[in-house]
Parts: structure tokens; C-alpha cells; sequence
């Protein structure tokens, strides 16, 4: 009987890490929402959102890694990013028509942080 319950211990414990069960892990990753507007309210699409760090991470390498490629805003004005850590980061918007504008945005950890640019 003894064996019978060692053998569906074992069991139970592989089906749970094999199944992805996890232990209460909370999920880390912090969401960027940049929207973009002009001065009248109205969202601008196909503005270049670039986001910049003046922090010191260890090595310049580190820093390309944690930044994202520049992305342009979609049809509402919006640009998401996920990064693995939180930060400080500087918001650069430019549009071909519109101007530019810059602000910074505080990343935690977790959450979903959204920051609104307004340019003329």
C-alpha cells in the first residue's frame, strides 16, 4: 500500500510540472502604452515612438537589449511595449506633419502603465 502511495505522489507531482502549475509566481512584466495626440484631442497614427534611457545598466549591451525598436502608432494613436523589468524611460514622439513631443514614463513591475504625448 505504501508503494501504491509513493508511485501517486510521484505521479501527481509530475502531471502539476508538466501542466505548468505554478507556485503563486506574479508575473513581472511591465506594459507601455504610449497614445498619441494632437493639441484638438484627436489621435495621430503612424507617429515614431522611441523610448530612450539616460539609467546605467552594466553595459551599453544590456541597454540595447532592454530598449525596443522604435514602433509607429497604430490607427487610435497607440504604441505597446513589454519590457522584463521596470525603469524610467524617456517617451520621443515625431510625426512627418505634426511636430514632436517628449515625456518620460515610470515602468512597474506588473502593471500596465500608460502615457499620453501630446504633439502639435
Amino acid at each position: 500500500m505504501k508503494l501504491l502511495s509513493r508511485f501517486t505522489l510521484i505521479l501527481m507531482t509530475l502531471v502539476a510540472l508538466s501542466t505548468g502549475v505554478s507556485c503563486g509566481k506574479k508575473d513581472t512584466t511591465c506594459t507601455a502604452v504610449i497614445k498619441v495626440i494632437r493639441t484638438n484631442g484627436s489621435a495621430v497614427s503612424g507617429a515614431k515612438v522611441r523610448l530612450t534611457s539616460n539609467a546605467g545598466l552594466a553595459t551599453s549591451k544590456e541597454l540595447a537589449d532592454y530598449l525596443p525598436a522604435d514602433e509607429l502608432t497604430d490607427a487610435n494613436g497607440l504604441a505597446t511595449y513589454e519590457f522584463k523589468y521596470p525603469g524610467i524611460l524617456d517617451v520621443e514622439v515625431t510625426h512627418i506633419a505634426y511636430g514632436s513631443g517628449t515625456d518620460l514614463i515610470k515602468l512597474e513591475v506588473g502593471e500596465t502603465v500608460n502615457k499620453t504625448v501630446t504633439i502639435q
